[in-house]
């Protein structure tokens, strides 16, 4: 059967996550959240020198995407290794809020990274990937393009509800960059994409018009459809 892949862009705390992880089980795909690879690698260089970092990275670090099956039910977990150390859990903390930014704005960071998701992506083929940029860098031939947004008001209050109770997570919600921008403008230009405002949207109606579009597309390509 031909490939399924399937990208969600959008500012943090738009709802990507719910999304793809939706997806992922209804239609039975891996599920890969790119932001993890830059958390974690903003962890790393809290241990690690950059130096030995860069020569070592994709040995150093290990992305397993979440997998589900194609009846919905799970079959791996998403996680993160550093030197075979399950660092899941320990990559939202604040304190690496300004390590996160420098890797964020690291051409050469960005250029590893990438290179480590093309090879996720590679192995499992049938994924839902989400981030800042993926549907313009690691799925340029996405069977379908997703940019979710939401007001900035509603997104810093979803962050907030999302880890009340988690004083050890990370809630900076900042308003879209102008890389945001120019992501949002690209991705509004590419074939079979469709951008959904999630601010006044619940999460199931975000997830049944995604599914919606998906389901019209008989094949890989047919044009906008707006």
């Amino acid at each position: 059967m031909p490939r399924i892949s399937i990208s969600i862009d959008g500012p943090t705390a738009s709802g990507k996550t719910t999304l793809a992880t939706s997806l992922a089980q209804s239609v039975g795909l891996a599920f890969l959240d790119t932001g993890l690879t830059y958390r974690s690698l903003a962890y790393a260089l809290s241990r690690d020198s950059a130096e030995g970092l860069r020569t070592r990275l994709e040995s150093a670090l290990e992305h397993r995407p979440g997998v589900y099956d194609e009846w919905g039910k799970p079959v791996q977990s998403h996680a993160i290794l550093l030197h075979g150390k399950d660092i899941t859990e320990e990559i939202w903390d604040p304190s690496l809020d300004d390590n996160l930014k420098a890797v964020s704005k690291d051409a050469a960071w960005r250029q590893e990274i990438l290179r480590m998701h093309q090879d996720i992506v590679e192995k499992y083929g049938d994924v839902v990937a989400v981030g800042r940029d993926v549907a313009m860098t690691l799925l340029p031939a996405a069977r379908m393009r997703i940019y979710l947004t939401a007001s900035l008001v509603v997104r810093r209050e979803r962050r907030r509800a999302q880890y009340r109770d988690r004083s050890d997570r990370s809630t900076t919600v900042g308003p879209p960059t102008e890389r945001d921008a120019e992501n949002r403008a690209a991705v509004r230009s590419l074939p079979d994409s469709i951008e959904i405002d999630s601010t006044y949207l619940p999460a199931p109606a975000v997830f049944a018009c995604a599914l919606n579009r998906l389901n019209g597309h008989s094949t890989p390509a047919q044009g906008k459809g707006r």
